[in-house]
Parts: structure tokens; C-alpha cells; sequence
């Protein structure tokens, strides 16, 4: 546990993946421009998550908790991993309510998921304001909980139904909100080791990875076409079952410089997180987003039709069952 000094002015809770521990990141960034200095913010997460390593690596103090997700499920496992969520959850509230009297800070601000949990609900026994971020177009089940009792629930669409909803636009990290892509074209791709001269489509299955993105870019690589290259994000959880050798992908299990793919893409294929279609809408990347039909409540399918309205530059695919034979653009 992280300690500084006194008073606190804000923490910032959620994590578990990094569509929502980039979001966190995004917001203590914005509170720092803002004029906070860092030892004023507090990050809690996960002691399981991504944030690991990624909170890690900036300049916030930060504490980690042992919070553990709810399974949708009513299967055998499902029900023994609720079971156990129970007595970890209870003790998670327990800390999360001595860590908020030791900082006492002036708001705490959520980007959902469950390791924002038993911050809010602290907060709320305390007595203090809670702000909740719902960058999705369908918020998530502790987003929508804490919306209930949220002073200001800072949305990314217009007509967002959560309550005291206030359109602010997606939290994006500041190394994304500042790319110039074609100014950092040749830097990023003499990086990523990608010829200067290539057409380069990356296909990107998010930190945890898709398999059925990885089938696509699997079978791409044993037909790429001259003068195209691939550069596939396969997931750390796929790193070793994606085995291809064509000298026209560039294979990566994971990267925490998106800015960099960004910049060296011509074209990003990637899964309809919030986060990405915050990323790809601000940095103005051409994409084909495929939702993954099995996010909770088809939420991805539900925000990336708000991007239709749009226009062109936002491509959709149907949520596919796993490719079998050839695919075709």
C-alpha cells in the first residue's frame, strides 16, 4: 500500500483489463493537466489485472486490492467461484473502507468493472462524492449501480439513460490524444520493425487476445500479398498456439505503446471495445471493428452501431462464428 501525504484529492478506481485501466490511466492524466499534482491522486485496482504492471509504470501512487469478479454463470464452476467471491469481497470492502478513511480524498472517480467495487461502496458509507465514467454505449453492471447514487455520471454518448448523465467524451490517455500519425509514421514503424513502403493492416484481439481474430490473421499470413504486412496482436494468452513465420506479419502477444501501432497502420481490424473506438476515433485511424458477440449483454454489437451515424471512415462486421476455410476480404 502506497503511502503520501495528505489531503487527497482524488482516487480513481477500476481495472481488471485494459479497457479499463487505460481509462484510468486517461483520467488521472486529465487531472494532472488539470493541475492536480500526482501525490494528490490515488489509483486502486485489482491485485489480479493488467494494472500490475501498467499502474506501475507511471508516477501515481497506487493500492491493489484482492477483488474478485462476479461469474455470470450457473454452471458448477460459475457457482463455486461466486461462492467464493463472497468472503474475498467482504475483506476487500473492509480495506477498501480504511484506505478512504487514511486518505480522505475530495471525489472518487470510477471507470467501472468490478475492481471498482468496494472503493464506491466505501465511499458511499463515508459520504463521499462519487463520479462515475461510462464510456460504453450500454454500461456495465457496476457502472450502472453506481450511477444510482454518482453525483455526475460522465458519459461518452448523448443519450446516455444513467442518471445525472453528463456527455464528456471517453477518458483517452495522453500519448493517444497527442499522436500525429502521419508525423510518427516512419518513427513507429522502424520500431515495430515493419517496412516503410508496405500496406499495413493490424489486427488487434485486445490484451487478452480473440481467436477468432487470430484465425483471420493466421490465415492471412500464409496468403499475404506483396507489398502488404501484417502486424497481428494475438494476445498473451495465444502467444504460443499463433505460430506463423511469414516475413509479412510482425507478431505481437501484447503492447502497451498502441500509439505506435496506430501511427504504422494504414488499416486496424479490432474487437468494438469502448477504449479502441475511443483510440481509433481520436487518433482518426481507419477500422473495421467486429464486436465480440459474447460480451456481457451484446454491449460491444450496441456501441459500435453508434458509430454508423458517423459515416464511412467506421466499417462493422456482424459478430462471425470461428473462420473454417478461406476467409475473404
Amino acid at each position: 500500500m502506497s503511502r503520501h501525504p495528505s489531503p487527497t484529492f482524488a482516487v480513481v478506481t477500476g481495472g481488471g483489463t485494459t479497457g479499463h485501466v487505460n481509462p484510468a490511466i486517461a483520467v488521472l492524466e486529465l487531472l494532472t493537466e488539470a493541475g492536480h499534482e500526482p501525490h494528490t491522486l490515488h489509483y486502486v485496482g485489482s491485485d489480479r489485472g493488467v494494472e500490475v504492471s501498467l499502474i506501475a509504470k507511471t508516477s501515481f501512487p497506487s493500492t491493489l486490492l484482492r477483488v474478485r469478479g462476479l461469474r455470470r454463470s450457473l454452471s458448477p464452476r460459475g457457482i463455486l467461484h461466486n461462492l467464493g467471491m463472497v468472503p474475498v469481497m467482504a475483506k476487500a470492502n473492509r480495506d477498501a473502507r480504511t484506505l478512504l478513511d487514511r486518505l480522505k480524498p475530495r471525489v472518487v472517480v470510477s471507470v467501472g468493472g468490478y475492481a471498482s467495487v468496494p472503493i464506491c461502496r466505501a465511499a458511499r458509507r463515508l459520504g463521499i462524492p462519487v463520479v462515475t465514467c461510462s464510456y460504453d454505449r450500454t454500461p456495465g453492471l457496476a457502472t450502472r449501480e453506481q450511477a444510482r447514487y454518482a453525483e455526475v455520471s460522465a458519459v461518452a454518448y448523448g443519450d446516455s439513460t444513467l442518471r445525472a448523465a453528463t456527455l464528456t467524451g471517453a477518458p483517452v490517455r495522453a500519448a493517444i490524444r497527442s499522436l500525429d500519425r502521419a508525423a510518427h509514421r516512419s518513427a513507429a514503424r522502424h520500431s515495430l520493425g515493419v517496412p516503410s513502403d508496405s500496406f499495413v493492416v493490424s489486427i488487434v484481439g485486445g490484451s487478452l487476445g480473440s481467436a477468432l481474430l487470430n484465425g483471420i490473421a493466421d490465415e492471412i499470413s500464409t496468403a499475404c500479398p506483396k507489398g502488404m504486412h501484417v502486424i497481428h496482436l494475438c494476445g498473451e494468452r495465444y502467444a504460443r498456439s499463433s505460430t506463423s513465420s511469414s516475413p509479412n506479419v510482425t507478431r505481437i502477444a501484447y503492447t502497451e505503446n498502441m500509439n505506435d501501432v496506430y501511427a504504422a497502420s494504414d488499416l486496424v481490424v479490432a474487437r468494438a471495445g469502448a477504449s479502441t473506438i475511443a483510440e481509433v476515433s481520436v487518433t482518426g485511424t481507419p477500422c473495421i471493428l467486429v464486436p465480440w458477440a459474447g460480451a456481457a449483454e451484446d454491449h460491444q454489437t450496441r456501441t459500435q452501431r453508434g458509430l454508423q451515424r458517423l459515416g464511412p471512415r467506421f466499417s462493422f462486421l456482424k459478430p462471425m462464428p470461428p473462420v473454417h476455410g478461406s476467409f475473404t476480404w
